[in-house]
């Protein structure tokens, strides 16, 4: 392979940097600012004000706080709406953890819900099932990317008269029909942290439809001087002083470096897609290998994950052998580290002790699933391969091109050996 600068970390390809990747004047800013000191914001400035403009640009002018966190964001998400002890929120068990648990600290009880569609998503029937007499809302994730059917779902939460909520920290400038995810919804929720494709090191979005979820949220956030700015209706600003209880604020520093992508988010969008497809393309010419798929009307924007399945019946080897032909390799392969919620502690039993405002029967019911519940998700996530996206966010041919050489070499073995 001809050298390009990237550093050799797995035998065989070498790899670039890692997402996130920032540009010479994110850095530049981001430099100014550490050196004027100006690492925390307790009011409103430019660089806050920025990256909450745009992302509510992109989201047809909902009222945006950016806080400090995906997981922050979804905890005022969910506390805006009132959730307390007793009532329930459905929740798909193929997500983080962190669309279900921040409803831990409320005392409300996530209820997970099962797949109803192959790319793993949840659907209006599959989350229908779970209603009862305590739900009162609703939250999905666009899973890797892939959009929920939302006009389906936005039905059903108006006919239960339930709140909807959009967890979108995988599908940055995902849509349907044309319209971006994180609009069809009461409530929207991006992670802008970690490796996520509008990433600043740490950092979250909450999008509302609604202003008095906004200023709620605000107060939440940013006792004092941000609420002060910027809560809007008078009798909630006068608990600025105090807030209600959190400390959510995000750095300057996150705001910029994330602004920097959020700025050239269709351009990533058209990389990733790109590299995304030409990868599943290069392993989908082997029988029972597949993408996941893209529903019609569907766009996906940040492909968190690059997805297959594989159907051993067919392929004649399974997940695990793929894995492992991969890496031999030198493909940076896996498994999808979001997996379903039901197997993990919490779920199947483990108790925390400060978990005072769950009943015993609620103990029993929601938090003590079995390995086979939910079996569409445990089937799925069983047969789901991950190829590693975080390296493929912009341009990179001479990568894609060394990774689909491995894929054919990889088949070429499995085959052999069938």
């Amino acid at each position: 392979m001809t050298s390009t600068g990237l550093t050799a970390t797995t035998p065989g390809i070498d790899h670039p940097q890692q997402w996130p990747v920032y540009d010479g004047q994110a850095v530049a800013r981001a430099t100014d600012l550490i050196r004027a000191g100006r690492t925390f914001d307790y009011r409103h400035g430019p660089e806050i004000a920025e990256i909450e403009q745009l992302f509510a640009d992109h989201l047809a002018g909902r009222h945006v706080l950016a806080v400090n966190s995906g997981t922050s964001a979804l905890l005022a998400a969910y506390y805006v709406l009132g959730l307390g002890p007793g009532d329930e929120v459905l929740v798909p068990s193929l997500t983080f953890l962190a669309t279900a648990s921040p409803l831990f600290v409320l005392g409300a009880t996530p209820v997970l819900c099962d797949s109803g569609s192959a790319n793993g998503n949840v659907t209006a029937a599959s989350l229908a099932e779970r209603i009862t007499s305590r739900t009162r809302a609703i939250a999905v994730t666009h899973l890797f990317g892939h959009p929920c059917p939302m006009a389906e779902i936005a039905q059903l939460a108006r006919e239960r008269s339930l709140a909807l909520i959009e967890d979108c920290s995988h599908a940055h400038g995902s849509t349907i029909d044309g319209v971006p995810v994180g609009t069809f919804g009461d409530l929207a929720v991006f992670s802008i942290g970690g490796l996520k494709l509008v990433s600043g090191g740490m950092g979250g979005v909450l999008a509302c439809r609604d202003t008095r979820h906004y200023d709620l949220a605000c107060l939440l956030s940013s006792f004092r001087q941000r609420s002060n700015l910027t809560v809007r209706d008078p009798a909630l600003r006068r608990l600025a002083d105090v807030g209600l209880g959190g400390n959510l604020r995000i750095s300057p520093v996150a705001a910029v470096l994330a602004s920097s992508h959020m700025r050239r988010l269709d351009a990533l969008v058209r990389a990733k897609h790109h590299n995304a497809t030409a990868l599943v393309a290069a392993l989908s010419t082997h029988p029972g290998v597949e993408g996941l798929g893209v529903a019609a009307g569907h766009t996906m924007g940040g492909w968190y994950d690059i997805v297959l399945r594989v159907d051993p019946l067919r392929a004649g080897f399974d997940r695990d052998d793929l894995v492992a032909a991969l890496k031999r390799h030198g493909v940076r392969a896996g498994v999808p580290q979001t997996a379903p919620l039901h197997r993990t502690s919490v779920f199947t039993g483990a108790r925390p002790p400060t978990w005072h405002a769950y009943s015993p029967a609620t103990l029993r019911q929601r938090f003590t699933y079995a390995l086979q519940d939910l079996p569409v998700s445990a089937r799925l996530h069983d047969e789901w391969i991950s190829l590693p996206a975080t390296y493929f966010n912009e341009p990179q041919e001479e990568l894609l091109g060394a990774y689909r050489r491995a894929a054919e070499r990889a088949l070429s073995d499995l085959a052999a050996t069938r």
